[in-house]
């Protein structure tokens, strides 16, 4: 029940429908490599799409993802230098929750001061940032 739950979240999301229809654009992509061992491929396939549709966007996209199985768990569509997103408490039980959002080129290199909330939220255990052209991760 709880699963259902979850994909309606973000299949009904207006931005998770923003998101998934961006064109995909063709940059550089990382490799399994770059991640911690725990990033499953399917993870890494979400990381890439992430990367490629987000890459010379205007406005900031966040979303969280379990980086075991790849799943988009949640998804939010910000504005030129922010992006926020609401949670719900135990709405990851049960996921390995990591987070993935972009700063615009000319914003932000990363990380920012806002990326420090990671140590905030219990249930995340990862945040990628990518940028025009970087990726910084923290755990």
């Amino acid at each position: 029940m709880f699963i259902v739950a979850v994909l309606l979240n973000v299949l009904g999301n207006s931005s998770f429908r923003k998101y998934k229809e961006l064109e995909t654009k063709s940059t550089k992509l990382i490799t399994i490599d770059d991640l911690p061992s725990e990033f499953s491929e399917d993870a890494l396939k979400t990381i890439n799409e992430f990367i490629q549709k987000t890459h010379d966007l205007e406005y900031e996209i966040v979303m969280y993802f379990d980086y075991v199985t790849g799943e988009i768990l949640k998804c939010a569509v910000g504005d030129l230098n922010s992006v926020k997103i609401e949670f719900i408490d135990g709405e990851f039980e049960g996921y390995h929750v990591a987070s993935i959002h972009n700063h615009p080129l000319g914003v932000y290199s990363p990380p920012s001061d806002k990326n420090f909330a990671i140590f905030l939220r219990n249930f995340e255990d990862y945040e990628i940032v990518s940028s025009f052209n970087q990726l910084d991760f923290r755990s």
